[in-house]
Formats: C-alpha cells, sequence, structure tokens
C-alpha cells in the first residue's frame, strides 16, 4: 500500500512539474532543471502531498536540502521521459490510469473510513486488560508488559480492526447498491 502511495505522489509530482515550465526565469527560484523551476512555493505543495511518516523525513533545514535535491532529481527523469516519449506510450498511459483509478478508491476509503473511526483512551484501557493474560504476559517469566509501554501500538491496532469492520460494513452497503454479478471464473483462462 504505501509503494502505491509513493507511485502516486510520485505521478501528481510529475504533472504538477509539466505545469511549471509556464513560470518566468525570474520568479524566484530555488532549482531550475531545463525550463523548469522550482519554487518554496512547489516544495511546500510536494511536502503538503505527502503522508505524514514522509514529512517528518524532509524537516529541518537538511531536510529541506535532501527535497529539493529529490525534487531536482525527478524533474531530470520527468524531462528525460519526456524526451524519450514514454508519456506518449500505451503501458505509460494505462499505468497512469490505473494509478489514477486506486487514487480515487484510497481517497473514497479514507474519507469514509476516517470520519467513522475513532479508539478512546477507555477503549484501549478494556482492551488491554481483557486481553492482559494472553497478550500481554511474558510466558516465561510471568512479566506483565506495561500498558505504558504498549499504549500507544494497542491503539493503532485497535484503530486498524475497527476500520477492517468499518470497511467490510461499507463495502456490504455498497453490494446492496450495485448489486454486482460475478461469473465464476475458470483458472485454466
Amino acid at each position: 500500500m504505501k509503494n502505491l502511495l509513493v507511485l502516486v505522489f510520485a505521478l501528481f509530482f510529475v504533472v504538477s512539474c509539466a505545469k511549471k515550465e509556464d513560470k518566468k526565469a525570474d520568479e524566484g527560484y530555488l532549482a531550475k532543471v531545463g525550463n523548469v523551476v522550482i519554487t518554496k512555493q512547489d516544495m511546500d505543495n510536494e511536502l503538503a502531498s505527502m503522508p505524514e511518516d514522509r514529512r517528518q523525513f524532509y524537516m529541518g533545514k537538511d531536510g529541506m536540502g535532501q527535497l529539493l535535491e529529490d525534487m531536482v532529481k525527478k524533474e531530470i527523469f520527468h524531462q528525460e521521459a519526456i524526451k524519450k516519449g514514454i508519456d506518449k506510450k500505451q503501458e505509460y498511459l494505462k499505468r497512469v490510469e490505473y494509478l489514477k483509478k486506486m487514487a480515487l478508491i484510497e481517497t473514497l476509503l479514507e474519507t469514509e473510513l476516517s470520519k467513522k473511526i475513532e479508539v478512546t483512551d477507555k477503549e484501549v484501557i478494556d482492551y488491554y486488560n481483557k486481553h492482559k493474560a494472553a497478550e500481554f504476559t511474558d510466558k516465561a517469566t510471568g512479566k506483565v508488559i506495561e500498558l505504558q509501554y504498549i499504549k500507544d501500538e494497542l491503539k493503532k491496532q485497535l484503530v486498524m480492526e475497527k476500520q477492517r469492520e468499518v470497511l467490510e460494513k461499507y463495502l456490504a452497503d455498497l453490494r446492496k447498491t450495485y448489486k454486482p454479478e460475478i461469473k465464476a471464473v475458470d483458472r485454466k483462462q
């Protein structure tokens, strides 16, 4: 899933780079590759489009320098791909359509799941207490792992479980709406 996100963000970056050619060279850019300039605003946009964990990688003075270098590298590859006509090839166009579809689906699911998922501290504590003996006790020593050390991970686990449940219910509701017809598939085909 993370690889898909990286590909989707790379796709959006490529599209945004294509629009940069209209910028004037004297606009106050940080880097220039051919006729394409990279500005502070471009860097801010790039950061805003990233998932939080990746954004953290680029925080700080050294991180921003690395981000600019990474954007320059991407632009070099982008221009080379255009020069070689890869943007016109059927294989590329199919991949773009696939990535657009996956990005649309992912955005839908993020929207639907995020507004329906919340795990409270009470739920974490209740889960911990209920499963302490089976899941949070070292069998060899009998020592119990204290909640304070695993609370964040446990909360993430409970969020993922709730997401799965909400996703299954959402899909079941959508199946009622769209009524898919699935024929048996012969594995020899």
